[in-house]
């Protein structure tokens, strides 16, 4: 973050902005003596001249309708620039068919194509607001695009198992991270809207600044014309000077994703949570036959997998980096298809990634209770049983941090808690403590064997240290050899 300025070097700075305005009413004032005060009435004629027109409740009136008109189009652009970008961040094919429209608005000057519209539609407010929404709407859109462009697709696989459906991804991942971008584009689309108002009015309209602007040039009052002009140029600058002190996406983004949780939770509130994690019964299974994988026009990773892991048991796989561990997890899970073989799997599944996938935007006890809010369950009791799991696991005090104040380990922690808050049937880690020492890998398995006491299913682990959990459980040993990787058992 930048260092804030001292405040010498602010004065400096304000000094230095009001010799940039003094070169510019000298270089006016200049132009005014060499043209002549008609063509180019002087900066002190002209200030003149504005005071008289912002006392006159005409000239109020005339704002008002600008200031109207600028929303109503710059509302309907903000909306369907929106709606574009979304869409053309999220699939190519849609990119393709609204790239066209978007450059033309964008790359067109808007009198070849504005002048057209006002004569097929007429003069009134209609053909004016629409105007206005075409000149935001490219704007909008490619600024929306490029933030989608970047959504973390991390978050996106995490939210396929924890928090399935388009809800859930628009309001947990797509309108957070687009927060700033949509800020962005509130701010520098009202500038152009404001702008843009004056070419609209200019050849749609009968009223507003544009139209007095235009009717000043046309009767050649010159004087009124740069009044006018000057009208609009303070309008812009108070939107300028405003608009970034005003977090106009990031309210409206808060209220929709974030709810402030309860701060005391009752024992009632977790005692059906908890008993439904302790006494699940570890009846399903995960069986995989004859499964292959390839991901498009490329080599096979996995050949003729086969693997059944009954209830309550753990299987672990290891094998050699990029052989496709990570792979065998995700088609287990059911986030790849298969292309040959068949998969059985229960439908809810944990999952500790092997980067904690933790929502930046949410407390850690939001977090881990993420699963729980979508599968319906009321939210105090959610966000109680969440607390529990923390507890477990050795958070206690640390629910309402946001991830980026946690350790590294800390992390894994909430990211284990969340698998559990699943209430899984099944639970898969893909070498879900790598990078921490020795020391805490072992306090972290501790910490999911006792969690998985409490909750026993069927549990397919990849890890590098195999020997770290098999000398603390009962595990059915693998490794995944090959290319294309095989799965052979391990005698121990």
């Amino acid at each position: 973050m930048p260092a804030r300025p001292t405040r010498t070097a602010s004065l400096r700075l304000r000094f230095l902005s009001a010799g940039g305005v003094a070169i510019i009413l000298a270089g006016w004032a200049f132009a005014s003596l060499a043209a002549g005060s008609y063509f180019v009435p002087a900066p002190w004629t002209t200030l003149a001249d504005t005071a008289l027109l912002l006392a006159r409740r005409f000239t109020w009136t005339q704002i008002l309708i600008t200031f109207l008109r600028v929303c109503a189009g710059f509302l309907g652009g903000f909306a369907t620039g929106a709606a574009a970008g979304m869409a053309m961040g999220a699939h190519r094919d849609l990119d393709a068919l609204f790239k066209p429209l978007v450059l033309f608005f964008q790359g067109m000057p808007p009198l070849l194509w504005a002048i057209p519209l006002v004569a097929l539609m007429g003069i009134g407010h209609l053909p004016t607001i629409i105007v206005i929404g075409l000149i935001t709407f490219p704007l909008v859109a490619v600024t929306v695009g490029e933030g989608m462009s970047t959504l973390p697709r991390a978050y996106g696989e995490m939210l396929a198992l924890f928090a399935p459906g388009f809800v859930p991804r628009m309001r947990e991942l797509v309108l957070p991270h687009l927060a700033p971008f949509l800020a962005a584009g509130v701010k520098a689309g009202l500038v152009l809207a404001v702008k843009a108002s004056v070419t609209a009015e200019y050849f749609g309209a009968n009223d507003g600044i544009g139209f007095q602007i235009q009717a000043a040039y046309m009767s050649m009052r010159i004087r009124s014309l740069f009044s006018w002009a000057a009208v609009l140029i303070l309008i812009i600058l108070v939107f300028n000077h405003l608009l970034p002190r005003i977090r106009l996406a990031g309210p409206v983004v808060s209220a929709l994703i974030v709810r402030r949780s309860p701060t005391r939770y009752e024992p009632q509130d977790i005692s059906e949570l908890e008993r439904t994690f302790t006494s699940r019964a570890g009846a399903s299974r995960i069986a995989l036959k004859e499964v292959s994988f390839a991901y498009r026009k490329k080599s096979e990773i996995l050949h003729g997998v086969d693997l059944e892991i009954a209830p309550n048991e753990i299987a672990v796989v290891t094998g050699e980096s990029g052989i496709g561990k990570t792979t065998l997890l995700k088609v287990t899970a059911s986030l790849l298809k298969p292309t040959e073989g068949s998969v059985s799997c229960p439908p809810r599944v944990g999952f500790v990634f092997q980067d904690d996938r933790l929502l930046p935007w949410r407390s850690i006890a939001q977090n881990t209770a993420l699963p729980l809010l979508y599968q319906g369950f009321e939210r105090r009791r959610a966000m109680g049983f969440a607390r529990y799991l923390l507890a477990e696991a050795g958070l206690a005090g640390e629910e309402e941090k946001r991830p980026d104040e946690l350790s590294g380990g800390m992390k894994k922690r909430a990211a284990l808690a969340r698998c559990f808050a699943r209430l899984p049937d099944a639970i898969f880690l893909d070498e879900p403590f790598s990078g921490l020492h020795a020391e805490a890998r072992g306090l972290l398995w501790d910490m999911f064997l006792r969690l998985f006491t409490l909750h026993p299913v069927p549990a397919l682990i990849v890890t590098h240290y195999p020997r770290e959990i098999s000398s603390l459980a009962s595990c059915t040993m693998y490794v995944l050899e090959g290319k294309p990787g095989r799965l052979r058992t391990v005698q121990r």
